[in-house]
C-alpha cells in the first residue's frame, strides 16, 4: 500500500490524539487514605497531580501534532527532520510513562502509555521513511508550468488576445481555428 502525504499526516495526527486521550486517564492513584492535614476543601499539591499524566507527556503530544502538520508543508529533508522530532517526542512520552510506573500508586494506564508511546514512535518512523516518496505539487510554480510548453508564456500577449476576443490557447498552425482569422475585418 502506497502512503500518500494526506494519509501519512492523518496517521501522525491520529497517533497524537490517541496519546493525548491516554494522557487524560489516571496514571497514578491518589494518596493512600485520601486524607489531608490541611483545611477541608483545599487540595494538596499531591492530590492535584495525582490523577493526571505528567505535563511533559502532554507537551510531547503537542510536539507530535505540530510536527505532523509541519510534515504536510515541508520538503523531503524538512519532513525527515520534523518526523524524526515527532518520533523522539513519542519516545519521550513513553519515557515519561515509564518513570510514572516506578512511583507509588501507578496504574495500568501508565503501562499502556509506555506501549502506546513506543508503538507511536515506530509508526512515525515508518511514516518518515515513506515520506521520501511524497511529491510536492508544482501547480502554481511558473517554471514548471512554462517548462511543459515549448514556447515562452507571455501574459501581456495573452491578455491582449483575450481583449480582442481571441483564444490565446488555440493552436496557431490551423488558419481555420477560432481566433486565427486575419485581423482587420
Amino acid at each position: 500500500m502506497k502512503m500518500s502525504k494526506s494519509r501519512g499526516v492523518l496517521i501522525v495526527l491520529l497517533l497524537a490524539g490517541i496519546l493525548w486521550a491516554l494522557s487524560l486517564s489516571t496514571w497514578q492513584a491518589g494518596p493512600p487514605g485520601g486524607g489531608t492535614l490541611g483545611p477541608a476543601g483545599v487540595a494538596t499539591p499531591e492530590q492535584d497531580a495525582a490523577g493526571q499524566a505528567s505535563p511533559v507527556a502532554t507537551a510531547c503530544v503537542a510536539v507530535i501534532a505540530v510536527c505532523g502538520l509541519l510534515a504536510a508543508m515541508l520538503g523531503r529533508l524538512g519532513r525527515l527532520v520534523v518526523l524524526g522530532l515527532a518520533g523522539l517526542a513519542a519516545l519521550g512520552y513513553a519515557a515519561t510513562a515509564l518513570s510514572t510506573t516506578f512511583q507509588p500508586g501507578s496504574t495500568g494506564w501508565a503501562v499502556a502509555g509506555i506501549l502506546a508511546g513506543v508503538c507511536a514512535a515506530g509508526v512515525i518512523v515508518t511514516v518518515a521513511f515513506a515520506s521520501a516518496r511524497w511529491t510536492n505539487s508544482n501547480r502554481y510554480d511558473r517554471d514548471a508550468r512554462t517548462a511543459a510548453t515549448p514556447e515562452e508564456f507571455d501574459s501581456t500577449a495573452a491578455w491582449d488576445a483575450l481583449s480582442r476576443g481571441d483564444d490565446p490557447d488555440a493552436p496557431r498552425d490551423d488558419p481555420d481555428a477560432p481566433g486565427n482569422e486575419p485581423q482587420g475585418r
